[in-house]
């Protein structure tokens, strides 16, 4: 669900006077960084802070790069210190909060994200990203209240409808969620997702045992994508729970054969072991 490409925003200048050598430094450590020169740069900052130890652009840059190296401790350290230099540089407080994510560190990550809101409520896509902890930690009436606040600032976002429609499956809030699918599907009608949306509508529809609703939803999805495993998957599930295991075992087989079990999004249920078991 989350954004997965890191993006990283390398500090020039603030309000803060520092020694010119330092920000000379700090401005090649920037080039070098744009040019895909990590280590280099990473030894330019690493100068600058040694010729000023307040230097607040210095320590949030070579924090970007620890982060890039994975070296999220090394980050958060570099961050803290950044922040506790000039607290009002929300940025930096949003990449610590985003490497508490890395960390898995959940609470930490909320708490930053939290005073972000506090100091500016509208900053881009921050209560997706804090709703998004909070699932982590399967805090989903949170997470269900910050997709709302996003929503409301952003009324067209996707990703925030979508996400909001599947807590509200985990709450069991089931009448909500379907209508929610229709808003998403009308508003949305030439979104490259579609077929994950009927996808997951059809999987409501099984909990509800609504299984013809569920296959109508299912074909669609598949009409959209032909060669979608998880899809194939959901719909022999349809197909067994309905009495036809012919169909239901042709799906299951396709669906392995297209790789269903190394789907990062897939997990084996019921459903996958009475298949299993039916269409050996």
């Amino acid at each position: 669900m989350r954004k997965s490409n890191l993006l990283l925003i390398f500090i020039l200048s603030s309000t803060f006077t520092f020694s010119q050598d330092a920000v000379d430094l700090n401005k090649q450590g920037i080039e070098l960084a744009k040019k895909g020169k990590i280590g280099k740069a990473f030894e330019l900052f690493e100068k600058a802070i040694e010729i000023d130890p307040e230097f607040v652009g210095a320590y949030s840059n070579r924090g970007n790069v620890y982060r890039m190296q994975k070296k999220y401790d090394l980050a958060i350290k570099d961050y803290t210190k950044s922040i506790q230099l000039n607290p009002s540089n929300l940025n930096i407080i949003y990449a610590r909060a985003n490497t508490f994510l890395d960390l898995g560190n959940f609470e930490s990550a909320i708490n930053d994200y939290s005073s972000i809101i506090d100091k500016k409520p509208r900053f881009p896509d921050i209560y997706f990203d804090r709703a998004y902890a909070n699932i982590r930690l399967e805090n989903y009436e949170k997470a269900k209240k910050d997709f709302e606040l996003q929503l409301n600032i952003t009324p067209n976002d996707f990703k925030s409808l979508a996400n909001l429609i599947n807590i509200k499956k985990k709450l069991e809030l089931y009448d909500e969620a379907l209508t929610d699918y229709d808003k998403i599907l009308k508003q949305f009608p030439n979104q490259s997702n579609l077929h994950i949306v009927y996808n997951n509508r059809a999987s409501l529809y099984q909990e509800i045992d609504d299984y013809e609703k569920a296959l109508v939803d299912i074909n669609k999805a598949l009409k959209i994508k032909k060669n979608y495993d998880i899809g194939l998957f959901n719909r022999a599930g349809i197909y067994m729970k309905l009495g036809n295991e012919k169909k239901a075992c042709q799906d299951f087989k396709k669906a392995l054969k297209l790789g269903l079990e190394s789907n990062e999004h897939f997990k084996a249920d019921e459903d996958f072991k009475d298949l299993k078991k039916l269409c050996e």
